[in-house]
């Protein structure tokens, strides 16, 4: 027969290991919780990168479609048709200008087409003007490089800063400048040298013929 007191401690000794080992498995299961929350901040924060991305490209498209409408519409000062014949002629929608004189330009209106009656070239400087406008608002720090012609076709640059485009050290990456021998995706998300795009921005490359 045991005794009172060792009864006693048999008793609770095994109530206190119980109650321990209890403890052990909260402090467990909040560390695996917590692992696990962490997870999936870091989760929607990636997705939240690529979801940023996603959008910028598919504003693109639209925007590109805007683009050649307005063009079409105004054949007169598109440049170079297939109807023409010798010396190439310049386009009314051709933009060259650089990343950092695109960021500070006003863009100001001063001629509204669409009530006052415009001259085709006049036309033309109004629809990049509230292209441009649309391509800044719907892109972070939009900007765009147009080239090309109605004969051989335009090849639109879409650009915008990401500010996640970063590497290991989390400084921004150069933007790839076009050489005129990529192939591929290379090809098509290389930056014009003439717009000296700043590390951050990232670019992404149209063609279409009116």
């Amino acid at each position: 027969m045991l005794s009172s007191r060792k009864l006693i401690y048999r008793i609770y000794g095994k109530r206190n290991a119980i109650q321990g080992l209890t403890l052990v498995e909260m402090l467990v299961a909040v560390l695996v919780l917590s692992v696990g929350l962490l997870g999936i901040a870091g989760l929607q924060a990636a997705t939240s990168k690529y979801k940023i991305n996603t959008w910028v490209r598919s504003a693109s498209a639209a925007l590109i479609s805007d683009f050649s409408e307005r063009v079409r519409i105004n054949p007169e000062v598109a440049g170079t048709s297939f109807a023409s014949s010798g010396v190439e002629s310049s386009s009314a929608y051709a933009l060259s200008s650089t990343w950092a004189t695109q960021q500070a330009d006003t863009l100001a209106i001063t001629k509204n087409c669409e009530t006052s009656v415009c001259t085709p070239a006049e036309r033309a400087a109004f629809d990049l003007l509230v292209w441009r406008q649309l391509v800044r608002a719907k892109m972070p720090q939009g900007a765009a490089h147009i080239e090309g012609n109605p004969r051989n076709g335009f090849l639109v640059t879409m650009m915008w800063l990401d500010k996640e485009n970063i590497d290991k050290d989390k400084v921004l990456q150069a933007a790839p400048v076009c050489s005129g021998n990529e192939t591929g995706m290379a090809q098509q998300s290389c930056c014009p040298q003439v717009v000296s795009a700043p590390d951050g921005v990232r670019c992404t490359r149209f063609s279409f013929v009116p």
